[in-house]
């Protein structure tokens, strides 16, 4: 047994030596090597992030379990912590203004203690270009600012700033921290200064939106008693983090960008899984005659069908160890375009992401490539006198389930989301059989339209037609490739410039907030003299939702609810006697004077937000603000345009009735360019109020999305490949009726420039109705986007007009590389009837 599997490898060795020049194999080869890379580079960049999130875990916390919130851990609480032998440290963290000499600055301003962290390290370097080091932190008097505040405020390490109203010395610049927040904190820079010097910065007032931390080392015994001791007396504004939780947000981040490129993965190894079915089956259908002489030589059906396998098993060991090593250079520049989104330090990938890639491409050779070959088994010896007997059909229901049977491993492997896939793909079929069906049908129109025309277009509409599943699939899934690549450009270079050119004249390009109440009238003077527009000052404090009709909001929400996020940090509350700017009432009345007569606190909710808690008016919620209870009615309902650049909430109490809570004001105001300059007096003049510039939160918005979708192109690259191995295997399936039909007409008196122009027309009319359906529905795609989900106007793209050239370019140059043979065939080749 084992010498006869021994001699079909060896026969399998020579065959495949002798035959590397095959065009089938040329195609079997580029498809499987596309599928490996593709699953190659999504298998070691998940499984470098999955180490990541192991290994940084406590790093992630800066500790093993941390108490944080909108108040501070009670002291009582601390010293019960102590007493179980825990270590712990201290942070706040908080917007501010910071100012130098030259400018000035909103800044994310962390205060810690001298234990802090205790886990993981702080990075620091003498110079904004300096070599990094670990350890250590500010010490009193110093801060440590990340390299964008050094270069925004026009300071080097070593000079003086101003930290609310205090002046502290910039003495090292910060360049990683292990608990760095997400949210809104991830957009600001970032400064850290010793705790012992936040009480004269004078930054924290009564209403300012803080976040206490409270970090916890020990033993996972005491950690777990002291857990249980805290859990009974959590306050509704504080959380438990552990490392189980690591960093949710960053996690979800994660998980769902890993998705988003497992599915592009797929797509790529679908594309590709199709290109090995073809060329299988074109590498089948030229060894026929082959096989009837091995079996006429003694092999059996069994051996027969194993050397042909394992010729294509070669074959795929070689493509599939070239892919892996593709793929694993493919994730350091992907790694390298997400740099600045991803941690740092990230550890390399072991061998099974090798591994798995190496079976996906396996899977894919064996699930698509494996029933065409099937039938070289089936070859009678008697085709050797009788060419015209073919071997019997591999069973349809046969191919179809090893095909589906892949596709589930494969999404097992790439651990999708089964309904999103699922949909997706069902989706998808449904879209390829209504445009496939108006692909067809314009490419009979054309060709009945030129049936009168020169002999180019008929020969070369007439290839298109010849086989119209196959040419219709591949103008598909190159318009599905040009459609993904054009609305990415679309989205990434017009999203936010539309939004910002449909704001009227003046829209604010600031926000001021963290406003103390005795300096509002001050504030607003100064914003008057200074803006063209201010808009109104609203009161602001953080409050909890903690109850609806008395039943506890997370008892009543569900695991995956949307709106658990909200119910689980404090909203920014607000009241007022009119309805905001920008609110539209969709349920119920304003509040008027004759609603303040008895003790009802009536509020207004924001229409989704009361969508997703199954709110309605007349419903009773209850808040925790500051540690009072305040017990609401639900008086209507409104929507926001939250695009409006004015002070928006998810919550407005009316005023009457309402208790007197600490708070402070927020507004929103325009300032002209040329006078920037004036908000660093603003700054000196009020050091607790926190500026934020619109224009430079949007700027950095517009880098990550460079940076997303430049990863998400790089990834669409390897399905732009498959694409063309599609087409390239749709080539070769056809490639001895065009050879046949080349060496017809070169015996006719045709000349070779007849052939390109033949081939040029068809494959030139194939790319550009591909282009001209990806341009539809980029169009029809931006449409509903824009009027839908963004509300921004829509207008119609020109540009995109390029796509048909693009599409006829690109076919164009894959389909010349797999019909270069045609141009060779020599006319005595027919006449002889080789």
């Amino acid at each position: 047994m084992m010498q006869q599997w021994w001699f079909l490898a060896r026969m399998a060795w020579r065959q495949s030596l002798r035959e590397a020049r095959s065009p089938e194999l040329y195609t079997l080869f580029f498809a499987m090597l596309v599928a490996v890379a593709s699953s190659s580079t999504i298998a070691h960049f998940a499984e470098r992030l999955h180490l990541a999130m192991e290994l940084r875990a406590s790093e992630f916390l800066a500790a093993d379990l941390v108490v944080s919130g909108s108040i501070a851990s009670s002291p009582e609480l601390i010293e019960q912590g102590r007493q179980l032998g825990l270590s712990t440290a201290h942070t706040v963290e908080f917007a501010s203004m910071l100012a130098s000499d030259n400018g000035m600055q909103l800044a994310t301003l962390k205060a810690v203690d001298d234990a802090y962290p205790l886990r993981g390290s702080l990075g620091s370097s003498a110079t904004v270009q300096g070599e990094i080091s670990k350890g250590g932190r500010p010490a009193p008097g110093e801060a440590w600012l990340d390299a964008q505040l050094f270069d925004l405020l026009q300071i080097r390490p070593g000079d003086m700033l101003e930290v609310g109203a205090a002046r502290l010395r910039a003495s090292r610049v910060l360049t990683d921290e292990p608990d760095r927040a997400g949210g809104f904190a991830a957009f600001t820079p970032r400064a850290m200064i010793n705790l012992q010097d936040l009480p004269a910065t004078a930054a924290i007032q009564p209403g300012s939106r803080v976040q206490y931390r409270q970090l916890w080392r020990g033993d996972s015994q005491a950690l777990q008693s002291y857990r249980d001791t805290l859990q009974e007396h959590l306050q509704p504004q504080q959380k438990l983090e552990s490392l189980a939780d690591g960093n949710p947000t960053l996690n979800q981040a994660l998980e769902r960008a890993r998705q988003y490129l497992g599915l592009a993965s797929l797509a790529a190894i679908l594309l590709a899984s199709v290109s090995i079915a073809l060329s299988a089956g074109n590498f089948a259908g030229k060894r026929y005659d082959h096989a009837a002489l091995l079996r006429c030589f003694g092999l059996s059906r069994r051996d027969t069908l194993l050397l042909f396998l394992q010729q294509l098993l070669l074959v795929g060991l070689v493509a599939s160890v070239l892919g892996i090593i593709l793929g694993w250079l493919a994730q350091h520049l992907l790694f390298a375009t997400l740099a600045d989104l991803l941690p740092a330090d990230i550890p390399p990938a072991g061998g099974s992401a090798a591994l798995t890639a190496l079976l996906t491409g396996l899977a894919s050779l064996l699930g698509f490539g494996l029933p065409p070959l099937m039938g070289l088994g089936q070859v009678p010896p008697l085709r050797v006198l009788r060419r015209n007997l073919q071997p019997m059909p591999v069973a349809g229901w046969l191919v179809y389930l090893l095909a589906l049977i892949t596709l589930g491993l494969l999404m097992w492997r790439l651990s999708l989301d089964p309904q999103l896939t699922t949909t997706l793909l069902a989706g998808g079929v449904l879209a390829a059989l209504v445009l496939g069906l108006l692909v067809y049908s314009g490419f009979k129109t054309l060709a009945g339209q030129l049936v009168e025309r020169r002999l180019v277009w008929r020969l070369g509409l007439g290839h298109l037609l010849q086989k119209p599943l196959l040419a219709v699939g591949q103008s598909l899934a190159f318009a599905l490739i040009l459609f993904a690549m054009a609305l990415i450009a679309l989205l990434r270079g017009e999203l936010l410039s539309n939004w910002q050119a449909q704001l009227p004249e003046q829209a604010a390009n600031h926000f001021a907030f963290n406003i103390l109440p005795d300096e509002r009238d001050a504030v607003s003077d100064w914003l008057h003299r200074s803006s063209p527009s201010v808009a109104h000052f609203y009161p602001m404090t953080p409050g909890r939702l903690t109850h609806i009709n008395d039943q506890p909001v997370l008892e009543r929400l569900e695991p995956d609810s949307r709106a658990l996020s909200t119910v689980q940090r404090d909203l920014n509350l607000t009241w007022s006697q009119d309805l905001p700017d920008a609110n539209y009432l969709a349920d119920g009345l304003w509040w008027s004077d004759d609603d303040a007569d008895g003790e009802t606190i009536d509020i207004s909710m924001e229409q989704e937000l009361a969508e997703r808690l199954q709110v309605v008016p007349g419903d009773r919620v209850s808040f925790n603000i500051g540690g009072q209870i305040i017990h609401s009615r639900v008086h209507n309902l409104r929507t926001v345009d939250w695009g409006s650049m004015q002070p928006n909430f998810f919550v407005i109490f009316a005023p009457h009735n309402l208790p007197a809570l600490p708070h402070t004001f927020i507004t929103s105001f325009y300032l002209p360019a040329e006078q920037a300059g004036e908000l660093r007096s603003f700054s000196q003049q009020f050091p607790a109020v926190s500026l934020l510039r619109i224009d430079a939160i949007l700027n950095q918005l517009r880098d990550i999305m460079a940076q997303v979708t430049l990863a998400i192109e790089f990834i669409l690259l390897f399905v732009l490949a498959a694409g063309i191995s599609v087409l390239l295997a749709g080539v070769q399936s056809t490639l001895s009726s065009r050879i046949h039909q080349g060496a017809l007409l070169r015996a006719l008196g045709g000349e070779r420039r007849l052939l390109q122009a033949i081939n040029r027309h068809e494959f030139m009319t194939q790319g550009a109705a591909s282009g001209v359906l990806a341009w539809l529905a980029c169009e029809l795609t931006s449409y509903l986007l824009y009027q839908r989900v963004f509300d921004l106007p829509w207008h119609f793209h020109p540009w995109l007009a390029i796509l048909p050239i693009i599409g006829a370019l690109l076919v164009l140059a894959a389909g010349h590389l797999g019909t270069r043979s045609v141009y060779d065939s020599s006319p005595m080749r027919l006449l002889r009837g080789s």
